[in-house]
This record gives C-alpha cells, sequence and structure tokens, in this order.
C-alpha cells in the first residue's frame, strides 16, 4: 500500500511540473489570465460550455469569435467556453495549477481542475481628446460605474460594435470605426479618471474629462 501511494504522488508531482509549449492565439486576440480560478457559477459572464474533442487554445478561440463572443477560455483539457465578459476580477492562480493537455493536442495547456486559460479580443488602443473622436455614435450610461471598461466593452459588443471609449468614468461611447483622422491621441496619463473595480481589486483608468479612452474589437 505504501508503494502504491507513493507511486501516485510521483505520477501526480510529475503531472503538476509538467511544460507545455506556447500556442500562438490566432485573430489577435491576446491573454486575459494565463491561469485563473473557476467555480461552479463560472467567472465569465455569459459562459457557453462546450465539450470538444479537438480542444485547444486556437480553436476555441476561432469558434468563440465565429459565434460573436469577445472572451474564451479552455478548462480541464476538452472544455471550451465562450463568454461575453468577466463577471469580476479573476483570481489568478499559479501557471503549474493549468496542467491539463489539450485534447486536441496534448503538448498544449489547457487549463485543469476549476482551472481556466481566458483570452479576450478587446486591445487598449490609447487616450484621445474627445471633440469627437469618434462618429455614429451610441452612448450607454449605467447605474454604477463599478468595473466600467468591462462594462462598456460588454454593452458595445453586444450591439456589434468593434470600437468602444469610455469618458470621466462615467460615459461609454460604442462606434462602427476608430477614431476619426483628426483625433488627437494624447499621452495614456490624460486619462486618468478612475473607476471602481469589484472587491478590493483597487481602480481602473476610465478616460478623463474631454477625454476618450478607446478599445477595438478584433473578435
Amino acid at each position: 500500500m505504501a508503494f502504491r501511494a507513493t507511486s501516485f504522488l510521483l505520477l501526480a508531482l510529475a503531472h503538476s511540473a509538467r511544460s507545455f509549449r506556447t500556442e500562438t492565439i490566432p485573430l489577435n486576440w491576446t491573454t486575459l489570465a494565463a491561469c485563473a480560478i473557476d467555480n461552479p457559477a463560472r467567472i465569465l459572464a455569459g459562459d457557453v460550455t462546450t465539450q470538444v474533442a479537438n480542444n485547444t487554445v486556437a480553436s476555441c478561440v476561432t469558434t468563440c469569435a465565429a459565434q460573436g463572443f469577445g472572451y474564451a477560455g479552455v478548462e480541464f483539457a476538452d472544455e471550451c467556453h465562450c463568454a461575453t465578459g468577466v463577471i469580476g476580477p479573476l483570481e489568478t492562480a499559479p501557471d503549474t495549477d493549468c496542467n491539463m493537455g489539450c485534447a486536441g493536442d496534448s503538448t498544449i495547456a489547457c487549463g485543469g481542475a476549476w482551472r481556466i486559460q481566458a483570452c479576450h479580443s478587446w486591445a487598449f488602443e490609447g487616450c484621445f481628446v474627445d471633440a469627437p473622436a469618434f462618429t455614429n455614435v451610441e452612448t450607454h450610461t449605467f447605474d454604477t460605474n463599478l468595473d466600467f471598461v468591462n462594462q462598456c466593452l460588454q454593452a458595445c459588443a453586444r450591439d456589434g460594435f468593434t470600437f468602444a471609449g469610455v469618458e470621466d468614468a462615467s460615459v461609454c461611447q460604442c462606434s462602427g470605426s476608430a477614431p476619426v483622422t483628426a483625433a488627437t491621441q494624447v499621452d495614456e496619463s490624460e486619462c486618468s479618471s478612475l473607476c471602481p473595480l469589484p472587491g478590493n481589486a483597487g481602480f481602473e483608468f476610465c478616460g478623463g474629462v474631454e477625454r476618450l479612452g478607446v478599445y477595438s474589437f478584433s473578435g
């Protein structure tokens, strides 16, 4: 019995210490969390989970993007999670916790037991003078500016826009095109208005006075 227990422990340690190769994320998506703690309620908003026999990070991102989602995650080797955003600040885990090889390619990590690797398709493009910066704008305001950037990105994604902007921690703008050619890009320090993050996660920058923090959707 002692021999069996020792052998199992050695196998577990070898599995946890396993190294994986890095897979290129397609479609200009970027890593949101290299390894985060998931739970039965799910940490991704609007999570649609599918078990995929040939699951990889790239295939999951491609699938989620094709379905109009802006967030994707892989978990437990064969799970692909497509989502509209994050419910709150992600609780990160050591990269070694994401120790399961992908069902479609065991040389690539695809999360672990309640451990998810998450990607998203929104990228920060800079701080612009809003004079205005966008044309054909749809404006959103929310009941609270808690996690305001995420609220804005989700609203713009739901309505099919590819650009989003946050201004003075209170206004969300959605547009189908990039800032106009005449828009002046300024130092990011001018987008210094603060919005609170959930829990004890602190604050994030949410544009500034007549300054638009601009994000692009590349899914």
